[in-house]
């Protein structure tokens, strides 16, 4: 996703929209990221998800946003492991 994509899905008005379109870079941040960077942005991308998860009307989560959050959690939380 570009910063101009990004940028077009805040400034839409729907929430939904921002939220997905915020996940969907923390995701792909999170793929780049080591160390305290990866713990940061996994923190992020729950809290993100969890909003997501809040809003009324709320759709399945997918098996990608499924395995998402698992793999933010583990590299969130290594000594849990």
């Amino acid at each position: 996703m570009t910063r101009s994509e990004l940028t077009a899905a805040v400034q839409s008005g729907d929430r939904r929209e921002a939220l997905e379109a915020i996940r969907d870079k923390l995701a792909a941040e999170l793929r780049a990221a080591d160390g305290r960077d990866a713990a940061v942005i996994a923190k992020e991308l729950r809290a993100t998800i969890a909003e997501l998860e809040k809003l009324p009307g709320g759709r399945e989560v997918s098996r990608v946003d499924e395995l998402a959050a698992r793999r933010a959690d583990r590299r969130a939380n290594p000594a849990d492991r």
